[in-house]
Parts: structure tokens; C-alpha cells; sequence
């Protein structure tokens, strides 16, 4: 079954447990837009919705999944069409995400290096101190509208050598400045790269 299937029933089954999805809903919350020297402040409209990526995992670089292993009934195609496994640690994770969507528009973010964004939650696993990673795409959808695609969120396994995306301490921007670039048509530039 497809991404938006599941979102529409509320859940996926697995092993006879029900999983919860319905806190990945797509939403909307009211932003306030800070002025400049140019333009007044102004408030926006963010539009947010989640891809399956929060709560499934996809196939490696040895090849696609293998269903008949992990169970067909965690099969979640997402956007792509591409077949996916759900994931119960993302499942897990998960619930958090409309909290840190909440409060995005007083956090810092990230530049990947790539055409999207990273927002980090210091969180707690089995007693030891993890980042919990959530990437996101941020568009216009109007004059004052936003559309918020969160793509996919994880604790990063050190353990399987995957290192995080370097994260320099002066590539980062605030939402809301994020939010007024991308509405206002201006680009966003990487401090760091170009102040190095």
C-alpha cells in the first residue's frame, strides 16, 4: 500500500500491533515573519506534511529489501514508488515531530550541502545522549504560505560506521530568516561558505 493509504487509515498493522500514524497528518501552523530594512513583518501560513521516510527504512546499496524476511505487511511504498520497510525505532521517533515542527520557528537549522535542511533534537536512547536528525525542504506556496516537507527523520546508527553530515557550527540559519528568505524570492547562502 502506498504512503498516502496508510496516512488516510490512521495506521499499519505489523505482527498483529497496530502502529499509529495519524500524528503525521498534514497540518499547519501560523509563523511570524521577522522585517528588514526592505519589508514590514508579516505572518505566514506553514503548510506541513511527513513522507513515509519518518517511519520506514529504504534499500541499501547491496540491493532492494527482502520482504519475504521482514514481513510483507511492513511494505509502505512512498512518493517515488519506491518500496520501503517499516521501521519501529523511526515509528518510534516519530511521535516527536509535531512538538519540534511546533517549535521550528525558534530553532536553528542546518545546511546539508544538499537542497534541503537539518533541524537536530538532543534526545535520550537506552540511557546514552543521541541526535535525533530531521531533514526537511522548505517552499513557497503563496504570498504568504509556506509548504514544510519533513523527508525523513532517524537516530543516526554511529555503530554502523554511517557518519552524520559535518555539521559546521557557522552553516546554520535560523527558521524564521529561512522562512522570510524563501517567501520574499531571496536566496539563501551558507555562511560558511562564504566567509571561508
Amino acid at each position: 500500500m502506498n504512503w498516502i493509504s496508510f496516512l488516510r487509515q490512521g495506521y499499519i498493522d505489523v505482527a498483529s500491533v497496530r502502529y499509529g500514524l495519524s500524528h503525521l497528518l498534514a497540518s499547519a501552523f501560523p509563523l511570524a515573519i521577522p522585517g528588514s530594512a526592505k519589508f514590514p513583518p508579516a505572518m505566514a501560513t506553514v503548510h506541513v506534511e511527513y513522507t513515509s521516510h519518518c517511519v520506514s527504512f529504504g534499500p541499501s546499496a547491496e540491493g532492494p529489501l527482502d520482504f519475504e524476511t521482514l514481513g510483507d505487511e511492513r511494505k509502505i511504498l512512498d512518493h517515488r514508488h519506491v518500496a520501503r520497510a517499516f521501521c519501529f525505532d523511526r515509528h518510534h521517533w516519530s511521535f516527536r515531530l509535531p512538538a519540534i515542527v511546533a517549535q521550528l520557528g525558534e530553532r536553528r537549522c542546518y545546511f546539508t550541502g544538499h537542497s534541503n535542511w537539518l533541524v537536530i533534537e538532543d534526545v535520550t536512547h537506552r540511557g546514552e545522549p543521541v541526535e535525533y536528525e530531521v531533514f526537511f525542504r522548505l517552499r513557497r506556496a503563496g504570498a504568504s504560505a509556506l509548504r514544510l516537507v519533513i523527508e525523513s527523520a532517524y537516530v543516526r546508527d554511529v555503530s554502523r560506521g554511517r557518519a552524520g553530515i559535518p555539521r559546521n557550527r557557522r552553516s546554520i540559519v535560523r527558521f524564521r530568516v529561512m522562512a522570510a528568505k524563501i517567501l520574499r524570492g531571496e536566496p539563501i547562502r551558507d555562511p560558511h561558505l562564504h566567509h571561508s
